[in-house]
This record gives C-alpha cells, structure tokens and sequence, in this order.
C-alpha cells in the first residue's frame, strides 16, 4: 500500500506594515477630535495624532490670538505664541516620534512659522520631521520676513512637503497658500474646492507618493 503523499505548505509571512505617524494640527476654533473625525479617510495611510492647542477658544481650541481686525497673515505678533511653541515641543518629545506633520488653516500657518523659525534643523527639537502636508495655508504675519529669507535660500531642506490651495477659498487666499510652497518647497496639489483638506482620489494618492 502506498503511503499517503505528504502535501507541505508555504506560507508567506510579511513583515509589519510600516504606518508613518503624524501629528494633526487643526484650524482655529477647531479641536484635535473634529480633526481626526475629518481626516478618517487618511488613517489607512498613517497613523494620525490630532492634539488640541494650548489655548481655548469658544468651544474649541487656538494655536493664538489676534489683536482686534488682525488675521493671522496680517498681524505683527500671534498672541500666546510662546505658549504654543512650548507645546509643540512637549507634545512631539511626550507622544512621539513622528514621521511628520499635517497642518490645516492656523495649523498649517503653525507649520509654516515652525519651519521658518528652523524648528526641524539638525539639533532641534523637531528635526526628526521628514514629511509636511499645508492645507489652506498663508504666511505667517510675524515671521514674513524669516519666510522672505526661506525663499531666498532654495538649498536643500531636511523634509518633503506637499501643500494643498483650494482655488475657491475664501479664509485664507489662494497665492498666499502659494507663497508658503514657494518658500518652504515641494509639490503643490491645486483643487477647485475651497478652505478644505481635499480627500478625494487624486488628494489621498499624492498623500500617499508623499508619505511612501
């Protein structure tokens, strides 16, 4: 009687699936939690951390204050600025490493001033930072001239950014989104929404080629 044919199996086991961690920074008024609600459709590509900012405002929260009639990009000083730097660094020294950070609205204008200020140079408190996504930014009134000189000096920078312009916004204007990429850098997705984090098809794979 033959004996039975012994039938092996293969199987295939990966290693863990790199996931890049990014801190959330969220818009004026707005809290961590309504962030990370919005951005769902990007958790299947990182692991997102939305932190509140340091000072209350309303129901939610804001990274600064602004003098009476003053925006962000207008102003000559954010109030509470030194609180929210402090911050930043508590939050990236207690709940990271990140891979990276994502910004929208005062966040992304957050994001700009921290580069300006050489917040992610080797040395630094973020220079581990490595990818940057801008959405509805604008240059951060009182460091224009520190992104004047970002500008003036195209040389190597120590991360990838990605910024996104809504042609239809009405909170932070279009070309002043466009301003910051010019200073800062790296690709720029256009898209005929307005004051948004796009999450459609074309928004989740540049997020995707920015982050791979």
């Amino acid at each position: 009687m033959r004996a039975p044919r012994l039938l092996a199996l293969v199987v295939l086991v990966s290693g863990p699936c790199f996931m890049p961690r990014l801190l959330c920074l969220h818009g004026k008024g707005s809290s961590g939690a309504l962030l990370q609600e919005r951005l769902k459709p990007l958790a299947t590509q990182a692991e997102l951390v939305c932190v509140d900012a340091p000072h209350p405002l309303g129901g939610g929260y804001a990274w600064w204050h602004l003098p009476p009639g003053e925006r962000s990009f207008t102003t000559p000083v954010f109030e509470g600025w030194q609180e929210t730097l402090e911050h930043i660094r508590r939050v990236w020294k207690d709940q990271g490493p990140f891979d990276g950070i994502l910004g929208f609205s005062q966040g992304a204008i957050l994001l700009a001033a921290l580069v300006a200020l050489g917040e992610m140079k080797e040395g630094r408190p973020l220079a581990s930072c490595r990818h940057l996504v801008l959405c509805g930014a604008a240059v951060p009134g009182p460091f224009k001239r520190e992104m004047a000189e970002l500008m003036a000096d195209p040389g190597a920078r120590g991360f990838q950014a990605l910024h996104t312009v809504g042609r239809q916004d009405d909170i932070n204007p279009p070309e002043g989104a466009r301003e910051v990429a010019a200073a800062l850098g790296g690709k720029v997705l256009e898209f005929e929404g307005g004051h948004d984090v796009p999450l459609d098809e074309a928004a989740l794979g540049a997020y995707r080629d920015l982050l791979s």
